[in-house]
């Protein structure tokens, strides 16, 4: 529920800030799941996860010792230039492969409720843009200062 509420405010934060992106996807439909893969990897709503070595893992010259917890850093997976590109760093609704994100991790750690989430962050993003074009964010955000979940604590918006 909190990853959620996370894509849901933060993405709607991220798009008031780029107005380009967001008449972009007002006016293109077909752009609803990948704008949501966008933010995803744009804004990850989970930033880290943990894991533990089953086996000695080396990597870059150094060797990680089987048992070992290891902590995944999503959102900069998301934002990786030797993987997405010079543009890694932009939001781009209608980026290429934007599906291939992290934000929900990967193969048997992969989010059971991944494709309910995305299609609630189409649903309600997609929803809010449309039906509030001149909505604009008032004053600054109060994040939840959380390490691993982040979101917004409050997000004031005039509606236009």
């Amino acid at each position: 529920h909190e990853t959620t509420v996370n894509l849901i405010g933060n993405g709607i934060h991220v798009l008031l800030g780029h107005p380009e992106q967001s008449e972009r996807w007002r006016n293109d439909p077909d752009l609803d799941a990948a704008a949501v893969d966008e933010l995803l990897r744009f804004i990850a709503p989970v930033q880290f996860s943990r894991r533990i070595t089953t086996s000695d893992l080396d990597i870059g010259g150094h060797t990680i010792p089987e048992g070992s917890f290891v902590l995944t850093c999503l959102a900069s997976a998301n934002r990786d230039p030797d993987f997405w590109g010079p543009t890694a760093d932009q939001l781009d609704l209608g980026r290429e492969g934007s599906g291939q994100h992290v934000s929900f991790g990967s193969g048997a750690h992969y989010c059971l409720g991944a494709s309910l989430a995305k299609l609630e962050g189409q649903i309600a993003i997609g929803s809010f843009i449309r039906r509030f074009p001149q909505a604009a964010v008032v004053g600054e955000p109060e994040w939840n200062g959380r390490i691993n979940l982040r979101g917004l604590d409050t997000l004031m918006v005039d509606l236009g």
